[in-house]
This record gives C-alpha cells, sequence and structure tokens, in this order.
C-alpha cells in the first residue's frame, strides 16, 4: 500500500514538474514549485502525514494541470505544518464565509461553490468517525 502511494507522490511530482511551464504567471510558476518542495519535504514515516502530503500533491497536480491555482496554493506555503487538506480548505472558506464556525480536526460540515465557480467543496463529518469530503474542480465553471 504504502509503495503504491510513493508511486502516485512521484507521478503527481512529476506531472507537476512538466505541466508547470503553462502556468500563465510566473508568479504562480514559482509559487507553484515553493509547493511543491514544501510537499515533497514532509516526513512519510507514517501513515497520517504520508496521507497529507499525497492529497495536497494530487490537490496541485489537478490545479496544475488546469493552469490555476487556487485555495492554499494562492500563497506561499508557511513554515507551519500542513493540516489536512479538508481542515485547510474548510478553514479557507470560513475566511470567505465569516458566519461559518471556524473548522477544527474532526468537524467540518461545509459546502461552497468558488466565486468564479471554477470549484465545488462539499464535506461532512461520518458518523463513528472520519469525513467524507467531496471536491470538484473544473477550468470551464462547473453548472451545479
Amino acid at each position: 500500500m504504502v509503495s503504491k502511494d510513493a508511486e502516485e507522490f512521484r507521478n503527481a511530482l512529476l506531472d507537476i514538474s512538466s505541466n508547470i511551464i503553462n502556468l500563465d504567471s510566473p508568479f504562480d510558476r514559482v509559487r507553484c514549485v515553493e509547493w511543491a518542495r514544501k510537499i515533497a519535504s514532509l516526513p512519510d514515516d507514517n501513515l497520517e502525514t504520508f496521507k497529507i502530503k499525497n492529497e495536497y500533491a494530487q490537490f496541485l497536480r489537478i490545479q496544475v494541470r488546469n493552469r490555476c491555482l487556487h485555495g492554499p496554493f494562492e500563497h506561499p506555503p508557511q513554515n507551519a505544518p500542513l493540516s489536512p487538506l479538508a481542515e485547510c480548505l474548510g478553514n479557507i472558506i470560513c475566511t470567505e464565509i465569516p458566519f461559518l464556525p471556524k473548522m477544527g480536526p474532526i468537524s467540518p460540515v461545509l459546502h461552497h461553490k468558488s466565486p468564479d465557480g471554477r470549484a465545488y467543496v462539499s464535506a461532512k463529518q461520518i458518523p463513528g468517525g472520519g469525513v467524507l469530503c467531496y471536491m470538484a474542480v473544473s477550468p470551464d465553471g462547473l453548472h451545479l
């Protein structure tokens, strides 16, 4: 299982590196490289951190392929440890919609469509533990 995850991670980084040149802005290209380095530098010594590492890599891969950086990738990575992607996206949405409660490590329940209509996120807590997170991104916009 871990070797399959490691292969998926390597493939994501290769895909990012081959498509990064297609980003229009040189600032986006630099930020993308910074994020790829941050993600690659995360330890893979336990399943939870490896999962976080893979989630961010796959999400960045989708955005680079579509030539548009969203969410956490709109800003340079911070020196702080990365939270799980669902929690990070939930907190970003909460800053855009102030009346939503701040997301914690276990309790995100939300749904949001981006202002430009190209991204949709929905997260729901699963009884007994866990979170179901649905993300959709389209360069042409989503019709939901």
